[in-house]
């Protein structure tokens, strides 16, 4: 049970974000209906399995004036994988098996290439409830329940044939990874390519390949890429991705920059708002790169190339490290003390705006057992703490932590209810600016008259009520040196614990520059 509609779109989101299993939410008609658009808009984007049901009013009771009654008919447009209307249900001898068989298809349409949200729409006539008494029994089936199997999407021997013949010519090759929440079974593909393959992985946190002791994967690749003198010196002559596109745009202004041709190696879709892909690889990446791999001869050569992206990678998370130790607070000490807190098995839902964008930046390699996610389909702030409580009582064999700002805890306050009716053990991390910090970094900080009213939003929301209104345990963070102990005792605790961390916007912008100039700086040849 969820009280509000829209928070519950989005718990079903995190549950099945988490999970990779469809999930169905349930709300009456009307307006409760049109509270699910958000997250059936993220499941669509992010092609996540989500079965949106929902009551309806019977067909004489539609245009003419009674309560709750819209048009719910293809209500969320073409976000959905596939609508139905089955109309008012009825006592015919088939009436099991045609809903049993609904039910088959609506969840197999969630499941397809690519997954994504499915809306059945059910009418119902009055009485609504049964009489008092005995729960009726379910009427077993004639028949066995339909089934729907799907096989994989491989690459033929052509194609395979195709990409070794394009890594073989390549002298610069440059594997780039975006979101992947399936990324964990591509590792050991990924690998066993990049120990073959002179290439370096940039390899953003969501991607779940941005692992330790994964040949060739670069740390703080973000900062160095906003080095000039550093791309102009490594730019690839071929570009493959994986996933979504890259979060980094540090990242996305270098590929688009190098002149090289990108492979989108994907299963289905366009994924490509820069419109840089010279090809698109439609089929499953892990048998692909597998079967790539095992063509290409075993390197007896130093990979010049990759070792050369790596050292750089290394000398840039240095930088940030001594850098961050002597920078006024902000989110990089944030999301490196979280790293170092967090334990080797745990799930990190990230919000959108500077949050994703900064553990891109800061995180450093992770280990194996850790997964991330956020709703980067959609980028919206809008339902994040729904998203990641959902996660977290999909996943309550790990901790669970959400790392977001202010404006996207008060946009989903109502979703922290769930918290005390679902008994979810989560660490809410708030990176507190008092408003919208991204837009500190932006061309229209430049307009001091409008800035703070229309992008700055300050709240002016004291996180300590808001924890007390929903009954959290609550630390405030002042200073970086109590982040580590703050973070380890809410990871530590068996209660939900918000600890809010409050800094100055414009010390954030300082800061963040501080650490671009110091990677920069480190990336010079000595002398």
């Amino acid at each position: 049970m969820h009280i509000d509609e829209r928070s519950a779109g989005f718990f079903a989101l995190g549950m099945a974000k988490a999970t990779e299993r469809p999930v169905a939410v349930l709300c009456t008609s009307g307006t409760a209906a049109a509270e699910f658009h958000p997250a059936v808009i993220e499941a669509h984007h992010s092609r996540t399995p989500l079965l949106v049901l929902t009551a309806d009013r019977p067909p004489e009771l539609r245009e003419v004036g009674a309560n709750q009654a819209i048009d719910q008919a293809h209500l969320y447009g073409r976000a959905v994988r596939w609508f139905f209307d089955p109309g008012v249900p009825d006592a015919e001898p088939g009436a099991p098996s045609r809903w049993r068989r609904l039910a088959a298809r609506a969840v197999a349409e969630t499941t397809g290439l690519p997954p994504g949200p499915v809306h059945i729409n059910l009418p119902f006539r009055e009485p609504l409830a049964p009489p008092r008494g005995e729960v009726p029994q379910p009427v077993p089936p004639a028949a066995a329940p339909v089934t729907v199997r799907r096989g994989s999407k491989l690459a033929d021997h052509t194609l395979v044939a195709d990409l070794v013949e394009r890594l073989r010519s390549a002298h610069r090759p440059l594997l780039v990874a975006g979101e992947l929440r399936e990324g964990a079974t591509l590792r050991r593909p990924v690998e066993d390519l990049l120990e073959r393959l002179d290439a370096p992985l940039l390899a953003e946190p969501t991607s779940q390949l941005r692992v330790r002791a994964t040949p060739g994967v670069v740390e703080a690749y973000d900062a160095m890429l906003r080095d000039s003198a550093w791309v102009s010196d490594h730019r690839p002559d071929l570009v493959i991705r994986l996933g979504a596109p890259s979060t980094s745009r540090a990242v996305n202004q270098f590929v688009g920059g190098a002149n090289a041709p990108v492979l989108v190696l994907d299963t289905d879709g366009w994924r490509d708002p820069d419109q840089l892909a010279a090809e698109f690889l439609r089929c499953e990446p892990g048998p692909l790169l597998s079967a790539a791999a095992s063509l290409l001869p075993e390197r007896s050569l130093p990979m010049a190339w990759q070792s050369a992206w790596c050292e750089a990678g290394g000398a840039a998370a240095r930088a940030l490290t001594a850098n961050l130790a002597d920078s006024p607070l902000h989110e990089g000490q944030v999301v490196r003390a979280l790293a170092g807190a967090l334990p080797g098995q745990a799930q990190v839902v990230i919000g959108s705006s500077m949050p994703v964008r900064d553990a891109d930046t800061f995180w450093p390699l992770a280990l194996p057992g850790q997964r991330f996610l956020a709703n980067r389909g959609a980028s919206g702030i809008d339902g994040l703490v729904s998203t990641g409580l959902g996660a977290a009582a999909a996943a309550r064999e790990v901790p669970t932590v959400l790392l977001l700002g202010d404006l996207s805890l008060y946009h989903d306050m109502n979703g922290l209810w769930a918290i005390r009716r679902h008994g979810v053990r989560a660490l809410i991390v708030v990176l507190d600016n008092d408003g919208g910090g991204i837009f500190n970094f932006l061309p229209q900080v430049e307009h001091a008259d409008v800035f703070e009213e229309l992008f700055g939003t300050p709240l002016g929301l004291r996180m300590e009520d808001v924890a007390r209104l929903y009954d959290l345990d609550f630390c405030q963070v002042d200073r970086a040196a109590d982040l580590r102990g703050a973070l380890r005792a809410g990871l530590a605790s068996d209660r939900a614990v918000m600890v809010c961390v409050r800094f100055d916007r414009a010390g954030s912008v300082a800061g963040h520059r501080a650490c671009w100039a110091a990677v920069s700086n480190a990336l010079r040849p000595p002398g």
